[in-house]
């Protein structure tokens, strides 16, 4: 169960509520006006949760690598030419003439 806790006892009780992250895996909500405003998770929770998400991120890019293959060894690519010809990158735009009008 999640510990909150409001800002004003934070402020009296920051030890204690520290130290009570040592003994408990469990984050302290801290809510002010009633509402969650931060969130205190232990040091080495927090380097859990760290790496955790370094893992998540490659994986994902594993996941991406995977499917890029899948769709090379299908035919379902794109050479670098049609894509830029597909974005209009590199076509050169005509320049617009100016009129130029002289004075009399």
């Amino acid at each position: 169960m999640r510990k909150i806790v409001p800002i004003t006892d934070l402020q009296r009780q920051a030890g204690q509520v520290i130290s009570s992250l040592a003994d408990s895996d469990e984050p302290v909500v801290i809510t002010q006006r009633g509402r969650a405003a931060a969130v205190i998770v232990s040091a080495e929770r927090y380097t859990q949760i760290e790496e955790d998400l370094q893992r998540l991120d490659e994986l994902e890019l594993l996941e991406m690598v995977k499917l890029a293959r899948e769709a090379q060894a299908a035919g379902e690519t794109l050479s670098h030419a049609k894509v830029k010809k597909q974005l209009g990158v590199g076509q050169k735009a005509q320049p617009k003439r100016r009129t130029v009008r002289r004075a009399r």
